[in-house]
């Protein structure tokens, strides 16, 4: 992680003498607050068709610019993730499925650069299915193209963020016993 301060001002008292006291806290030298990174909940969906193929996306912005991504994001105020990551998958790419469908898959953490600072997050995956991927729709905001390979064909190598690929490289290997 970042050894720099996300913090320019100490949120206590308006100081700019903030210094680091390790890798995840920063101390205001003037008040002695005390200001602690910690991580971002952030929930990804992990969504296959009757075919058992996987919908993955290519981001349209950074981090990770052109790479493969899955749908997901923050975790907001008083969300669940199972709801953030229904708001998500419709906010990216027009599925409109209910939060009780999504299926806890793993956790994972992560990192995500952000206004300079390596920030550090932790991922829910959730897994859910679908007969197929009609109704999809790229968000032109966060997404530049949707792919459907079969999950075994899916490089995990070419994924923005190492979370996404080692929830993708778990899928795989779970599935690859149910057959």
């Amino acid at each position: 992680m970042s050894t720099l301060s996300p913090y320019q001002y100490c949120s206590n008292c308006g100081s700019d003498s903030m210094t680091p006291a390790s890798g995840r806290e920063f101390v205001c030298a003037e008040c002695g607050y005390r200001h602690f990174v910690t991580p971002f909940p952030a929930a990804c969906a992990l969504i296959l068709d009757a075919e058992k193929r996987l919908l993955v996306t290519r981001r349209a912005h950074e981090p990770g610019l052109g790479k493969l991504g899955l749908p997901g994001g923050v975790v907001e105020p008083g969300e669940t993730g199972e709801e953030a990551v229904a708001r998500e998958t419709m906010e990216e790419v027009g599925l409109q499925l209910p939060a009780s469908s999504f299926k806890y898959f793993a956790s994972l953490p992560n990192l995500y650069l952000f206004q300079n600072y390596l920030w550090p997050t932790i991922d829910l995956f959730y897994l859910v299915e679908v007969p197929d991927f009609q109704a999809v729709t790229a968000s032109a905001d966060e997404v530049s193209d949707i792919y459907t390979p079969f999950l075994n064909e899916v490089s995990v190598e070419e994924f923005a963020f190492d979370s996404n690929a080692e929830a993708v490289r778990r899928l795989q290997e779970v599935q690859s016993r149910l057959v």
